[in-house]
This record gives structure tokens, sequence and C-alpha cells, in this order.
């Protein structure tokens, strides 16, 4: 006998994790992908194949089925050493897993098939329900070294999925595409009852294929934080820092006429927000009157079933309260309306095939799965964290991070992520690159919560892929307004701490906005003024800074008391030599001066490190 080792991929990762239009959408299609490929390896190991990638056991504890926000991520791919002595063949080993991760797809599709009975078409959901995972497999006897059969494998692997299946369609006329990614026909009847469309979070004529109903109702009533609770945060800390007893008596009451089942606001799950555990969207005027119109027709539904009837008079007591929060005249608080704006995070590992490829045996490349384990654990709490994150991990697998945070942590953030990266994987050098380690590239888009997810997650990819080129260990951040105008995006690799790289000097900038150190309109000033010398020839940096000195005079920060000094004049044009260069600053101002405004409504006092 021999043995095998082998390899499984499971998808399609478009269906679970791209399509999505609610952060919910996001977070279960991530969680269900991986519970599915966390069936197929439990199986494997129960089996006695021994598993490589993750580097876990039959029986540990991380392996069982959980519908918890903090989940262990199993990636979509399974590797694992089939030994002599296992019972079953390759072959049928394989069928195993695969019946087992079907099962599991089904069990999850099945309960959400339940919540919405009444409103399905049954012979268009039993058609896809049975069509939707894709599996691709290969496994190879281990006739040669460790290094040398994964090669093989993955080629196989690579083989296989390059000749995939290709099944005939069972498409049906006159039947409208789901609206998350128009990919197949609807299993919604043509009439849905309101209160059905309101727990769906669905408009009226929005539809859902099979995937994407178990997106919305599989896993019960498991919440998870909106984007707009994400970008409201900062302002319901500045409120709770307060020591103004009515502003949280008035919070508080809010979160009352909140609890529950209703149409106007989802929770945030047992762990996360637990200071305002609610999705927030009635604190933005705007959308407060979009939900009270939504009511209308609802609220007069007879309906014996419908839960929603008491939400528009609800709706009204939220506003008044809100009012009060927000008006700044004698008979309000005054705290404004909250900064819609939050940061997207997404982070993946640099060089990791190279590093795979020169590990030698199995043992070596368990230690390194289990490294990769560990991360994701810290990324988890370095996210989450109610001292420093304060955001939500949508998904923590390996090397792969994607996160929603609060503006003022972002930056903080992003670079305990890259150190916690590094720190674990340091023992993992490549002696053909100078014995380079890996690093984390990180890319932070900061866009407003009112933008289609779609677009959110899009900026983020691209802050990503920004971060990656052209040397890797990168760290990009980008700035989408709502005001129109191309973004911003400044881009740099990573520096150690005290070198005054780019999160350091975003910091000290933000820092000198919030201390009315910097005035507010100048950042624009330098950003013209640097176009104004984009096509003059030789322009010295003694010059630049003489252009600059002169600007930043005339501009009074905060109310116009004192002149910005000579020594934050040193720290603006470090480093400053040419109009790309005075363009770059003014562009990292205006980014720093977004970041600020989010700081300033968390009533935080300003830390006084500064960069280098």
């Amino acid at each position: 006998m021999v043995s095998y080792l082998y390899v499984l991929s499971i998808g399609p990762v478009q269906d679970f994790i791209a399509a999505a239009r609610r952060t919910r959408d996001l977070w279960f299609g991530s969680h269900l992908l991986s519970e599915i490929s966390k069936a197929a390896a439990r199986t494997v190991a129960e089996a006695g194949g021994g598993l490589i990638f993750p580097a876990l056991k039959a029986g540990d504890n991380r392996l069982k089925s959980s519908l918890e926000l903090d989940a262990f991520n199993v990636a979509n791919i399974i590797l694992a050493e089939l030994p002599e002595d296992i019972k079953l063949k390759p072959a049928d080993l394989n069928e195993k897993a695969k019946s087992a991760a079907r099962d599991e797809w089904r069990r999850f599709a099945e309960e959400a098939r339940d919540e919405a009975r009444s409103a399905i078409r049954k012979e268009i959901w039993d058609d896809q329900v049975d069509d939707v995972v894709e599996f691709y497999a290969a496994w190879t006897p281990m006739n040669n070294t460790y290094k040398e059969t994964r090669m093989r494998l993955m080629r196989l692997l690579a083989g296989r999925k390059s000749i995939r299946d290709f099944k005939p369609a069972k498409g049906c006329s006159g039947i409208p595409k789901s609206s998350l990614d128009g990919a197949r026909e609807s299993v919604l009847q043509k009439k849905v009852p309101g209160r059905l469309l309101v727990r769906m979070r669905l408009n009226q004529g929005e539809q859902l294929c099979a995937v994407g109903l178990t997106k919305r109702l599989g896993g019960g009533r498991v919440a998870f934080p909106s984007v707009t609770r994400v970008a409201l945060d900062p302002w319901i800390r500045g409120i709770r820092g307060n020591r103004d007893d009515e502003a949280n008596e008035l919070l508080d009451e809010i979160g009352m006429l909140c609890e529950g089942e209703n149409s106007f606001s989802t929770g945030t799950g047992k762990r996360l927000y637990q200071n305002f555990p609610f999705d927030g969207q009635i604190f933005y005027p705007s959308r407060l009157e979009r939900a009270k119109k939504s009511l209308e027709g609802i609220s007069a539904d007879s309906d014996e079933e419908n839960h929603f009837k008491g939400d528009l008079e609800k709706l009204k007591q939220i506003e008044e309260k809100v009012i009060r929060l927000q008006k700044r005249d004698k008979e309000c608080l005054g705290f404004g309306e909250p900064n819609p704006y939050l940061a997207i995070l997404m982070a993946d590992g640099d060089r990791m095939g190279k590093t795979l490829s020169i590990i030698e045996s199995k043992e070596k490349h368990q230690e390194f799965s289990g490294q990769l384990a560990k991360f994701a654990a810290d990324a988890r709490k370095i996210v989450e964290d109610e001292h420093r994150g304060r955001g939500c991990m949508v998904y923590s697998g390996g090397d792969d991070v994607l996160a929603f945070l609060p503006v003022d942590r972002c930056l903080e953030v992003a670079r305990d992520l890259h150190d916690a990266f590094e720190k674990l994987l340091k023992d993992y050098p490549d002696q053909n690159e100078g014995g380079k380690t890996p690093t984390l590239s990180v890319g932070i888009a900061i866009g407003h919560s009112i933008e289609p997810l779609e677009d959110l997650l899009g900026y983020g990819r691209d802050a990503e892929k920004s971060a990656k080129a052209p040397d890797r260990n990168g760290l990009c951040v980008s700035l989408h307004t709502r005001s129109g105008g191309d973004p911003i995006i400044i881009r740099e690799q990573w520096k150690p701490p005290g070198e005054n790289g780019l999160d350091e000097r975003l910091a000290e900038w933000v820092r000198m906005y919030q201390e009315d150190k910097f005035p507010d309109k100048a950042a624009y000033d330098l950003r013209q003024l640097a176009e104004d010398y984009r096509d003059w020839a030789g322009v010295s940096q003694e010059l630049l800074s003489k252009e600059v000195i002169l600007l930043l005079k005339r501009k009074r920060p905060g109310r116009g008391a004192a002149e910005i000094s000579e020594e934050d004049i040193e720290k603006l044009m470090k480093d400053v030599n040419s109009h790309e260069d005075l363009r770059r600053r003014a562009e990292e101002l205006v980014l720093a001066r977004s970041i600020a405004e989010v700081k300033s409504q968390t009533g935080e006092a300003v830390k006084k490190e500064a960069a280098a």
C-alpha cells in the first residue's frame, strides 16, 4: 500500500462571498463557505486523513459546526495526507467529503427555505439547491519528497480546474434574475408579503436566488453589524464617553425602541458594539425619513402576522429624541449628525506561494498552517478589540483579511496586523531572495456608508492591489468622497516604527488638525500650488519651501489667533523636493483631515506621540 497527498477545492467563491448587497450577506456567505469546507475537512480527519491545511486533528473543537461571529474560518482548499493504513481509497474518501459538504449546504439552505416557504417557487428552488456547490479534487501517491509531491498535486488540481464541469443550463423563461448578481433565476413568487420583504431586507421588485435567500435568512436570527453601524461608532463613543447624563439616557431610550424585530434596525450580534447594539441608520435624518415613508403601506397591513404595525409610531418617537441629541440650539444637546464614512480593510500575505514552495516536509507545512491559523485568530482580536480596533471582521483565513473599521482606528489596526503577521512568520525565510520572510500588504479604502456595498468592496480590493505593487509589503490608503472627483490614493512600503512611514505621518497630520495647528483649507491650497509648478522644469526645493511658507503664513489655524509654527512647517516640508512630492504631501493632509473629522466626534484626548 502507499500513502497519498490529497487536495479538495470547494466553491464557487463568487456566489458565496462576492455577490452581496448587505454586510450580513457578505459575512454569512463567507461563513457558509467556511462551514461547508469545515464539514469536508472534518470528514477527512475523522476517516483517518492527516490534515495539513488546516492543520487540525479529528475531534478539534475548531472543526465543529458553529454559528458564532468568531467561528474558526476554514479556507476553501483542504490539503491532507492519506496514510497507508487508511480504510478508504482516495476516490471513496473524496466522495464522502463532498457528500458531507453538500449536506452542510443543504442544512443551511433548508433552514432559510422554511423561513420563506410561502413565497418560494418550489420547482426553481429544487433545481438550484442541488446545483450550487462545486468541487475540484486531486490526489497523487507520495512516491517522492513532500515538496515534489505537493508541487505535482497542485499542478494536477490546476489541470482539473481548467477542465471544469459545464452543466446544462436550467433557465426559466419569464423569471427575473437574482438582484445580488444576476446569475440565477429568482426563487421568489411574484407577490411577496410586505412583512417578509422587510424580514429579507428587500425592496419591492428585488429578487433572490437560492444562494441569495440562504445568505439573507440562513443561520436563524444571527445578526451582523451594518456598514452604517461601523461608521456610527465614533459618534456613539463620543456620547457614551461624555458625562452628559441626559444624552446617555436619550441614547438608551432610542435603543429600547430599536429592540425586537422591526423594519428599521437590525442588531449587531451578541459581541460587537454593545454600547448601542443596533444598526443606527435612524441617526441620519435623510435615512430616517426614508424609513418612515417605507412603512406607510406596511403599517396599514391588517395581517395578524404583521410584526411591523407599530414601527411608524416608534420611528416618530425616535425622531424626536434624535433631534434633541443632534440639534445645536438651547433646547437640544448639540452632538450633531454622525460622520457617515467608514474604512474597508483588505490584507493579503506576500510571497506566500514562494514560501510554500520551499517547505520540505509535511510537519513543517503543518507548523506553517498553524502559524497562519494563529494569525487569523490574532487578527480578529486586533480588529474587534474594544479598546483598539472596534471594527468587525468579515473573514480572517490564514493570510487573507477582510474587515470593516471606524475611520479613526483604521491606521492603528493596519499597523498591528502587519507587525503581528511578520512576527508570526519570521521563521520562514526565503534564501533565494536574501532571507526575506513573508510580509503583509494592507489596503484601506475610506468610503461613504451609503455607497453600494459592491462599490465599497471594489475600493477595498483596489487599495489592496495597489498596496502590493510594485514591491509588496505595502500600505495603501484611499479616500472616496461622495462629492465627486478622483479618489485620493497614497501608497508606500511599510517602514519600521519610528521611521516616519506613511501611517506615522498620517497620524501626525491628524494630531496637528486636532490641536488646531494646521488650517483646514490649506491642504487644498498646497495641492493647487503643486499643480501650478507641474510643468516647470528644475524647480528647486528651496523655491518650493519659500512658496509653501508664504502660503501657510497667510493662513490661520484654529480660531486664527496664531500663525502656523516654523517647526510644523519643517515637518510638513520634510522630504518634499518636487511638485510631485508637494502634491503627495497635500493629499496626505486632505486624507488626514477626513480622519481628524471623525476623531473629533469621539471626544477622545489627542495623543501626544508624534512621527519622527
